[in-house]
């Protein structure tokens, strides 16, 4: 089933005897492979003292999608004990795969038969772990540029490790262009549950085009700057402009997203 970010983080999240743990609060994907959400940001402050804790889709034991609810296949002090990122550090890939040694899970990252690794790539990766007063789903405003300097010296912090991560929240808001013109900014991002692939980027076009907000395959999209919060699409503006009706309360369904895929002449999802 598709299901856009936003809706995402309204599901409650239990532990192993159905104990309530916490609620999502993001989703981390692989923005350098196959595009797929590798772990599911619990907020667990209600909960326990903790705060913030990543969790693998593979953890999920049963999901209530009109109920809005997970259960995890982990004790609730399991939860609370996995470890915890540094606060305003990128998620490493070593920070990867503590949590998942922790939970005796295999790195994803191993190559298996299949993998394709055609999403988009960002220049530089890594988004930064959830913070406690990390709860305003938009991104923060871009108070000052930044400058040469800065831009090194986040390139070198970043060529330190790997980073391979990004997560819905980092996204949103980036501005989008198509054919050197911006027709609006990342507002969403929408991944499948069944393989938990990324499939569309939404983008709120905030006037620029007819419809308020268009859905666009993820693999249109050829690089993300993190420096510029930018987003570049391999589609026209007349593409978006003709592009299957959408509104962002509407329900996704399978045959809606092959509609969007056709008409962007995307490959079948099935």
């Amino acid at each position: 089933m598709l299901v856009r970010t936003k809706d995402f983080q309204a599901f409650w999240i239990s532990a192993t005897n159905e104990e309530a743990v916490g609620t999502v609060s993001d989703v981390y994907f692989d923005s350098r492979g196959e595009w797929k959400v590798r772990f599911i940001v619990a907020d667990t402050r209600t909960w326990f003292v903790g705060g913030k804790v990543l969790l693998s889709p593979k953890l999920i034991d049963r999901m209530d999608l009109a109920g809005q609810a997970i259960q995890m296949n982990a004790s609730k002090d399991q939860i609370k004990d996995s470890p915890k990122p540094d606060e305003h550090e990128p998620i490493s890939r070593s920070y990867e795969s503590s949590v998942l040694n922790y939970y005796n899970l295999e790195p994803y990252w191993i190559p298996t038969a299949g993998s394709t690794g055609t999403g988009p790539a960002m220049p530089v990766g890594g988004p930064f772990a959830p913070t406690d007063d990390d709860d305003n789903n938009a991104r923060p405003a871009r108070d000052t540029a930044v400058t040469g300097a800065e831009e090194n010296e986040m390139e070198a912090a970043r060529n330190k490790e790997d980073y391979y991560l990004q997560s819905t929240k980092d996204l949103r808001g980036y501005d989008v262009d198509v054919s050197g013109e911006n027709i609006g900014t990342i507002s969403d991002v929408v991944f499948d549950t069944n393989d938990w692939s990324v499939q569309f980027i939404e983008i709120d076009t905030a006037g620029a085009l007819s419809s308020d907000h268009s859905l666009v395959p993820v693999e249109r999209f050829n690089q993300f700057s993190a420096i510029d919060e930018s987003a570049t699409a391999s589609v026209s503006r007349e593409a978006v402009e003709r592009s299957p009706d959408y509104d962002s309360s509407m329900t996704l369904t399978d045959d809606y997203g092959e509609e969007i895929r056709r008409h962007f002449g995307s490959p079948s999802n099935r």
